[in-house]
């Protein structure tokens, strides 16, 4: 567990790096994430759900691996700034060590003098427990740019949010948009779904169980695509990754369903998968990461977060 831990922060962390007003004040969630429609000024997160508000002439920009999220302000003739990054991912440590994390990953992605300015306990509007630091670091290129970050927890899932800007420490109009983080409390509500994507997901979890890559591959679309990987690629992590459900031995899987909407041949299905491995104390709620689903010969495939 603890090398899945340090994988989950340095792969979707540094996918981060590189790439007002708020908004919108209402504090409710919207009826649908934002992978399935998308509000200006207003990131709806699936599962675990939460939002974040942003200036609405913020423009979105392409997903880097692991981010749910990027959006950056607009000048002209140069690239977006500042920008706006968001990700979830498994991590069962405590937030607190988050900016010693990122500082090692801007070190091992060849950023130079870097500084945690400072870190230290805070909490969200609603009183949740979170994380605020600020880190100064010096980009490859030569560009000096300061990073503040918020970390929150949700069970075993870190909400992480930072906003990079290359003009010193970043303002106090720049945090409220970085502290509009808002993340419901309670127990996850699961969805009702219809009879063949309940068989689907069940057999997903069976194959994932069985360690049989060929049995676990032939539940993708030929056509899946998920944040740039392609469905080759994602047969070699299962094979051969130290990560995968194979390697890591999982043992269980129980899929729940928060978050369904069809569409056609497609359906947007969002949840967790409750999991157990080998060496697992108790098991754990694992993201299901790919967002569509896709009707081929009148089965279900996964498809991916494409458009």
């Amino acid at each position: 567990m603890k090398k899945y831990l340090v994988f989950s922060v340095l792969s979707l962390i540094l996918a981060i790096v590189w790439g007002g007003q708020v908004a919108a004040q209402n504090p409710e969630v919207v009826a649908k994430p934002s992978f399935i429609a998308l509000t200006p000024g207003e990131y709806v997160n699936g599962w675990p759900a939460f939002t974040v508000s942003y200036p609405k002439e913020w423009t979105v920009q392409p997903l880097f691996p692991g981010e749910v999220f990027r959006v950056g302000a607009p000048r002209p003739s140069l690239p977006p700034l500042p920008i706006l990054a968001i990700a979830a991912f498994l991590n069962p440590a405590d937030i607190s060590g988050s900016a010693n994390i990122l500082a090692g990953v801007f070190r091992q992605s060849g950023g130079k003098d870097i500084k945690v300015l400072y870190t230290k306990p805070s909490q969200l509007q609603d009183g949740t427990p979170a994380q605020e630091s600020e880190i100064e670091w010096v980009l490859p290129n030569g560009v000096k740019f300061n990073t503040f970050l918020l970390v929150t927890k949700k069970d075993n899932i870190w909400i992480l949010v930072d906003l990079h800007n290359d003009q010193g420490m970043i303002g106090d109009d720049l945090k409220r948009i970085v502290y509009s983080l808002k993340v419901p409390q309670g127990k996850d509500e699961s969805v009702e779904i219809p009879p063949d994507v309940r068989d689907f997901l069940d057999k997903w979890c069976a194959d994932v169980v069985s360690h049989d890559a060929d049995r676990i591959m032939a539940n993708f679309s030929d056509q899946f695509l998920n944040s740039g990987a392609k469905k080759a690629g994602l047969d070699q992590f299962f094979r051969n990754n130290p990560f995968s459900p194979i390697q890591r031995g999982t043992i269980s899987c129980e899929p729940t369903v928060t978050v369904f909407e069809a569409q056609g041949d497609k359906a947007y299905v969002d949840g967790f998968n409750l999991e157990k491995s080998k060496g697992d104390a108790n098991p754990i709620k694992m993201p299901m990461s790919f967002q569509q689903i896709i009707k081929e010969n009148d089965q279900w495939k996964w498809y991916g977060n494409q458009k």
